[in-house]
């Protein structure tokens, strides 16, 4: 498919993880989960994520987030959801996550995103016990390899970068050929947030605007892939990939 036709079509891709919900946008929106104590200490970063894509990739786009309680979490007009937070956070009830595992299976794609500073591993352990819930068939996350579509679908990157500096991949739970749920250790939203003069709320750990412009470029294109998933696979796309990252 041709990107210009592609993008035609974006107001109709919005709508379809949801179906279940009462009212359809065809307008893309962020969604953060209401699980734990610390869901809503980097909410602000999505609207400075809403405010790049606009400007770069000229989706159309809430300026504003949503925000859900899982059990609410099928009824929300969005593609894109995020769970974020540090320290431990509860598992969902079995309800919660049948509804989470038909959100995902819907066309859903999900971001865990971990604030926790470095020795501290309570909101991972945490969270894997949460998505073992939800896909118990896979007890554990795979860790993403650099040639995955989340690295090419609009920017070319080699590798996540977020505030902290805890890993170099990102992990996420699979579904065939396509990733549900990614994982970032690194508090991607924590530099991404800004405050309501546009200065930034927190201090990078290593860098600055470099390392946080390559942040938004991973914020953008866990954007697409929830748009696209994994068109950038297609057979047309490999060899030209490969190419510009030889450059």
């Amino acid at each position: 498919m041709e990107r210009r036709t592609f993008l035609a079509t974006l107001p109709g891709l919005f709508a379809a993880p949801s179906l279940l919900a009462d009212k359809q946008s065809s307008r893309f929106q962020y969604c953060m989960l209401k699980v734990g104590q610390q869901w809503s200490q980097r909410t602000r970063a999505l609207i400075k994520l809403s405010f790049e894509v606009q400007k770069r990739c000229n989706i159309p786009i809430e300026s504003r987030y949503a925000t859900t309680a899982l059990k609410d979490v099928a009824r929300v007009n969005s593609p894109f959801l995020l769970l974020a937070g540090r320290g431990a956070v509860p598992a969902p009830t079995p309800e919660e996550a049948g509804l989470l595992r038909i959100v995902l299976g819907g066309g859903g794609v999900m971001l865990i995103d971990d604030h926790s500073p470095k020795g501290d591993d309570a909101f991972y352990k945490s969270a894997v016990a949460f998505m073992k819930k939800v896909y118990p068939e896979q007890p554990v996350p795979a860790i993403i390899p650099p040639d995955h579509a989340v690295y090419q679908s609009y920017y070319l990157l080699k590798k996540p970068r977020g505030r902290l500096n805890k890993k170099d991949y990102l992990e996420g739970w699979n579904m065939g050929k396509r990733t549900n749920v990614f994982y970032s250790h690194n508090d991607l939203l924590g530099a991404m947030e800004a405050d309501q003069l546009g200065n930034w709320t927190h201090n990078m750990e290593l860098g600055g605007g470099l390392r946080r412009e390559l942040c938004f470029r991973l914020g953008i294109n866990l954007t697409y892939y929830a748009l696209t998933i994994n068109y950038k696979k297609d057979r047309a796309f490999p060899p030209i990939i490969e190419r510009r990252r030889r450059l």
